[in-house]
């Protein structure tokens, strides 16, 4: 009798589904209807999508992040865009940009990539040196081609030069005078490349670090304060057309990989030396020159979105209006499409380690070797 009332509760053991059973079949259900939802979603025609994108900007204000100062030229051309760019986005946001000068354009990087929201609301330019900086510095927390590239309005046409009362006025002779030089931070062209032709080339520049812009290095040159800039934009210069015209300044080179077409008899910081080796850290250094004035965003933005920003922004760069504003302003436009910059972050990101090494050793401060 016993057995076969243990025997019958067997089977009816061996019938009944397990737990595990249960759950495996749930999770499957689960992930079915998962599947199926995901599905729903990419089926979505785009005109669902480009509703669902005007929604998300109409009526919104973006914040545009600019990391250097105020009055000069990556503040002009931030603020061109930031006039122009919502009337080419769907909804038509406001765009109010607001300064975050510090540590050439560094702060503004670890703000934007860690604490700005991930939603496409936040717009950011920084001085293209930025990612070297991260090259050079594994520690700071951003990975340049990890933000959402946007598209660049303009290259970088980058130059330094001395005043008219500086003693040398000539590479040459700067190698034998010393000549001070005003600069922004420790981290941005204005201070590293004339470091780096002290190293490289014997130069005796003295670089005066804090100046908050091209503005602000330009006062110090007319006050006496510095013999001339180790870094400035071609766009900054513009605005000071009578030092051109009264013949105050003398333009010692150009942070490019090729000559500047309006100033055709400046040498680039490459032709500044034969050495094979100095050259490729000169040419890593200007290859800031091609990410010039770049607009980005957060990391992590809806794949919608930032189609949208970059569709949007092309447009911008080739309407009639706003390339008539920007002549106006004495901004130059030489537009590169958001994809192909975020391909140049990965070229630049992946140099050979002995360029960065020796890199890293031309741009140190004085005293850090």
């Amino acid at each position: 009798m016993s057995n076969n009332i243990s025997l019958v509760i067997a089977r009816s053991e061996a019938t009944k589904p397990s737990i595990v059973g249960r759950h495996r079949k749930m999770d499957g259900r689960v992930a079915s209807l998962l599947a199926m939802t995901m599905t729903g979603i990419a089926a979505l025609p785009a005109s669902a999508r480009a509703d669902a994108t005007e929604d998300f900007y109409k009526g919104r204000t973006l914040n545009m992040i600019i990391g250097l100062g105020e009055g000069g030229g990556y503040d002009f051309s931030a603020r061109l865009v930031a006039q122009h760019l919502g009337d080419f986005l769907p909804g038509k946001p406001t765009i109010v940009p607001r300064n975050m000068p510090g540590a050439g354009s560094i702060a503004a990087a670890e703000h934007v990539y860690n604490i700005a929201p991930k939603d496409g609301a936040t717009i950011a330019l920084f001085q293209p040196t930025f990612v070297l900086e991260k090259i050079t510095d594994k520690a700071r927390k951003f990975e340049p081609e990890k933000f959402g590239w946007i598209g660049r309005v303009d290259q970088a046409v980058l130059v330094g030069l001395v005043f008219k009362s500086a003693k040398a006025q000539s590479i040459d002779e700067i190698k034998r005078t010393e000549t001070v030089l005003s600069a922004n931070a420790a981290a941005g062209t204005s201070a590293t490349i004339p470091w780096a032709l002290n190293r490289l080339i014997g130069t005796k520049f003295k670089v005066i670090l804090g100046y908050s812009s091209s503005a602000a290095m330009g006062l110090a040159l007319e006050r006496g304060e510095a013999d001339g800039i180790g870094s400035t934009s071609w766009d900054y210069l513009q605005t000071k057309q009578e030092w051109f015209d009264e013949k105050k300044i003398k333009v010692l080179y150009t942070i490019a990989l090729e000559r500047y077409h309006e100033i055709p008899d400046v040498p680039t910081v490459l032709e500044l030396t034969n050495v094979e080796q100095d050259r490729n850290v000169l040419k890593l250094m200007a290859s800031t020159s091609s990410i010039g004035r770049a607009f980005l965003t957060t990391p992590g933005v809806p794949p919608e979105r930032l189609a949208a920003l970059r569709a949007s922004f092309e447009k911008m760069t080739k309407d009639e209006g706003f390339l008539d504003d920007a002549k106006r302003r004495k901004l130059g436009v030489d537009p590169m499409a958001g994809d192909k910059l975020q391909t140049l972050m990965l070229d630049v990101s992946t140099q050979p380690d002995a360029v960065i090494e020796a890199m890293k050793k031309a741009v140190l401060p004085p005293g850090k070797e």
